[in-house]
């Protein structure tokens, strides 16, 4: 090894010669292939942000995945619009009017599927009430009939209140009718009337009779845009376009709003997010980098040579990323920030020896020489075991973290190569000042530092050791975060819609997934999944069949004859003017106030105070303003009535379904053209979180293992990711251990490196726990990757121990100790900053990497001095090198 390092110094130092001789050459050179470069990059870099594609499509559960993808295309790349509002009444107007629009938008959507739009829920609605529900309905509105009939022919304030008028005279005489949930909905109309609030009676509820209020109703539409993958932002127009459409006022005066979710959106969302803070922590540690390299290493012209030389390693390694990758992950992107915190460490050792030997009155040339000769082999190691630490998870299943291994890895010999290039042609055009050069190039007070771990040595050792222990039994607890909804940011629409729905018994979107491969197939495989406890329902295509329709029809002829006074779908409502409205509510106040149960119908009274109240008021106003009020008070108490009347009628039609009856559009989506049936489990609980997530996907794959869908997904993403890591793990232990035993002189100084290095990793294992910080999909790479770094900071001590210790034995009084500090702090400051990122995932990165980071010089600073004092006495000086 001797040998190969003499070599290696001889052919080193002929390339620092040549590159002294041609440095002007080399300045004008590399920058104009580095713009050369940048333009390749730009051009031809693109973003992928589909987290599955993270991981090997080799995969037992993603071959499943691809089979549905492929047997129904049409649940890929969707997104969902959530149509909410506080009445189903403005639910349905609104969805149905922002559906006739989508539908013209064919040169953005693929598809565009409303449930309630196809003719079965439309026409045949009725048989999927229950038969006891149906009855109740034919009931409550054989009640209202004739009511009923004069308002369906006058929808104006006058045909409203003039029905009402003939009730409370029915019930005066009477008859038995409970107009109270309407009398109640009018004094709501009249309160929001007075506070110019929105409201809208719901008719649906009260021709159902339905004493349910629900918080919040929902109605769906499934988008499949069309994707423009030469953007970054793909769907970028299509959400663009359905934000507009639903801004649009027949739309947003209905009083419903309108959310967007989805696989699309939630990609959408997540991009902006990466590259919006991506953008922010590049600049920031750019910032913070070049601030802490000026007060490490006190030369302004220091700086700029390695400034200048990080910026062209950093474009160099763009450009390989865009040449051997191609489409960015949203881990691989971290590529830039972790170049900046790690490639910028060469440049400083660099620097700062050069700086220490122009110091002590050795000429630049030389200076320049001696720096790249000896501090070149120590970057060559370190670039080695960063790179080995990247490349370690390269043969794993998490590709995601695989191309970030790869380009981070290879940018770690760019990094070498640049600033052994670079740097020393800057460098013999660059001058120190002479000001700088009697200042200590040691850690200032860095003798009664140093002279801590030498002089306490066993102390150190000792309380290490118990700490190591004790952390240990800390990791035990270490927990992973498999839901991928926690990396993203959680003030994005998609995911604040999506965590909503999740809460949602009744709309979750998250459920099981399986493909029968037949007809009885699904029958006796929902019929056995039904028996979970962990599963509510079993949806799929027979299920569109409703059941008892002999019974239902008949109830539903009979409600048609009742009814047979209806108007048809699309009547027109006749204006009235400002004075007929005026008088409706006159008129209907004066006879409610002579109604005999006024007093003891607390509804009637409270209504007649709201609505004498309501006139009193419309006195004092200007006409203009008075006819404003009256339309908005006839917009709140009519305008559901026309759209419930017209599914009134429409679902009187009602005829016998059976398969050959569902729509084309509905059995495409639960029957492929291979004629697998898709089977929907929907879980009975709340599955956001792991247990009950994990609880689910187990006991659903006891009876079918061909399970998949988003709670499968991340269960399987997350094991295969925790075994990637193992796997990285180890492979890059071993690696880097097989290297230092080949690279190093002195074999027990492989113990040096090591050992400091195990313990800052257990300490930052223990350290997720203590700050409830689980690991997730993007911060796992963490340990490895800290595996590599900290063997870095080991072999710097080492090569410095063994070639030049001072007489005092002092190793934070030399450059290298400083070197050390300045880049540990450069690599925080670069890597922390993605702890900043609006994407949680980038930021719990940059935190544990920070954390980690500053663990490791902590070991490496106290424990490696302290192991290595028995041999201070004997070693110094040793030219062998490690």
């Amino acid at each position: 090894m001797r040998l190969l390092r003499t070599s290696g110094q001889r052919v080193l130092k002929h390339w620092i010669d040549l590159v002294q001789k041609y440095r002007i050459a080399v300045i004008i050179i590399l920058p104009v292939l580095a713009a050369l470069a940048l333009y390749y990059a730009m051009n031809n870099i693109g973003m992928n942000t589909e987290t599955k594609d993270m991981l090997s499509p080799k995969l037992d559960w993603r071959q499943r995945d691809l089979a549905y993808e492929r047997n129904f295309p049409q649940y890929t790349d969707n997104i969902l619009v959530v149509v909410q509002a506080k009445t189903p009444d403005q639910a349905l107007d609104a969805a149905n009017a922002l559906y006739g629009k989508l539908q013209k938008q064919t040169s953005l959507f693929k598809d565009v599927y409303y449930p309630n739009a196809l003719p079965l829920f439309k026409n045949d609605a009725l048989l999927f009430l229950s038969t006891k529900e149906l009855q109740d309905l034919s009931d409550n509105l054989a009640r209202i009939q004739p009511f009923l009939s004069r308002l369906t022919n006058d929808q104006t304030l006058r045909g409203l209140f003039g029905m009402l008028s003939e009730a409370v005279k029915a019930i005066d005489n009477g008859q038995e009718i409970d107009i109270n949930p309407l009398l109640q909905q009018i004094t709501k109309a009249v309160d929001a009337n007075r506070n110019s609030t929105t409201f809208r009676v719901s008719w649906q509820r009260l021709m159902n009779g339905s004493k349910e209020k629900k918080d919040v109703y929902r109605q769906f539409i499934v988008l499949q845009p069309k994707l423009d993958f030469d953007k970054l932002t793909p769907a970028a127009a299509a959400i663009h376009k359905i934000r507009a459409l639903a801004a649009e006022p027949d739309i947003h005066n209905i009083g419903a709003t309108i959310h967007l979710t989805g696989s699309t959106m939630l990609s959408h969302e997540e991009v902006v997010s990466v590259m919006h803070g991506t953008e922010f922590t590049i600049t920031l540690a750019l910032i913070v980098v070049v601030a802490i390299m000026f007060l490490g290493m006190g030369s302004f012209r220091l700086v700029v040579a390695s400034f200048i030389t990080l910026i062209i390693g950093l474009i160099f390694t763009a450009a390989f990323a865009a040449f051997a990758i191609g489409r960015l992950n949203l881990i691989s992107i971290a590529f830039a920030v972790l170049y900046i915190g790690l490639g910028v460490d060469f440049a400083i050792h660099y620097c700062l020896r050069y700086r220490e030997l122009v110091s002590e009155g050795i000429n630049k040339h030389d200076a320049i020489d001696e720096s790249s000769v000896n501090v070149g082999s120590s970057l060559f190691l370190c670039a080695m075991t960063t790179a080995i630490g990247f490349f370690a998870f390269i043969p794993t299943d998490y590709n995601g973290v695989a191309e970030l291994g790869l380009i981070s890895g290879v940018g770690m010999f760019i990094s070498l190569i640049v600033t052994l290039t670079m740097l020393p042609a800057l460098l013999s055009l660059l001058p120190l000042k002479k000001s700088i050069l009697n200042r200590p190039v040691g850690i200032p007070l860095s003798y009664h530092i140093g002279a801590f771990p030498i002089n306490h040595a066993r102390g150190v050792k000792i309380t290490a050791f118990v700490l190591f222990l004790v952390f240990v039994a800390i990791g035990t607890h270490i927990r992973f975060d498999y839901n991928t909804l926690n990396l993203q940011n959680p003030k994005d629409e998609s995911i604040k819609t999506l965590h909503a729905l999740l809460t949602s018994s009744d709309s979750s979107p998250w459920s099981g997934v399986i493909l029968a491969d037949s007809r009885q197939d699904a029958q006796s495989t929902a019929a056995k999944l039904e028996k979970l406890p962990v599963v509510d329902k079993v949806m799929w295509l027979d299920d569109f069949i409703p059941k008892d329709q002999d019974a239902k029809l008949d109830i539903i002829g009979n409600l048609n004859l009742m009814l047979i006074g209806l108007p048809e779908p699309g009547g027109t409502r006749k204006p009235i003017t400002t004075a007929q409205q005026y008088d409706a509510v006159k008129n209907f106040t004066d006879k409610l106030g002579k109604s005999s149960l006024l007093h003891s119908n607390p509804v009637m009274a409270k209504l007649h105070r709201s609505l004498s109240d309501y006139l009193q008021r419309l006195d004092t106003m200007t006409q203009p303003d008075r006819a404003k009020s009256l339309d908005n008070f006839s917009q709140s108490l009519l305008a559901s009535l026309p759209g419930r009347l017209a599914t009134l009628r429409r679902s009187l039609n009602a005829q016998p379904v059976s398969l050959k009856d569902l729509s084309p559009d509905l059995v495409r989506r639960w029957l492929s053209p291979s004629g697998h049936y898709l089977l929907d489990v929907e879980p009975s609980q709340n599955i956001i979180k792991n247990a009950p997530m994990r609880r689910f996907v187990e006991q659903v794959e006891k009876v079918d293992s061909r399970v998949i869908g988003p709670p499968v997904i991340n269960l399987k993403a997350g094991d295969a990711v925790v075994k990637a890591f193992i796997q990285a793990f180890s492979y890059a232990f071993i690696l880097i251990t097989l290297f230092l035993l080949l690279a190093v002189h002195h074999k027990r100084d492989v113990i040096y490196i090591l050992t400091p290095m195990i313990m800052s990793a257990v300490f930052t294992a223990g350290m997720t726990v203590l700050l409830d910080m689980p690991f997730n999909f993007a911060n796992i790479i963490a340990l490895p990757l800290l595996l590599g770094i900290g063997v870095d900071s080991g072999i710097h001590i080492l090569h410095r121990f063994r070639t030049a210790l001072p007489a005092h034995n002092n190793l934070l009084a030399t450059s290298s100790a400083r070197a050390i500090i300045v880049s540990g702090a450069t690599t925080i400051g670069g890597i922390g900053n993605l702890a900043f990122s609006q994407h949680v995932g980038t930021a719990s990165m940059g935190k544990l990497l920070s954390i980690g980071i500053a663990i490791t010089l902590i070991c490496m600073l106290i424990v490696t001095p302290s192991l290595l004092t028995s041999h201070m006495s004997s070693s110094g000086g040793d030219e062998s090198g490690p």
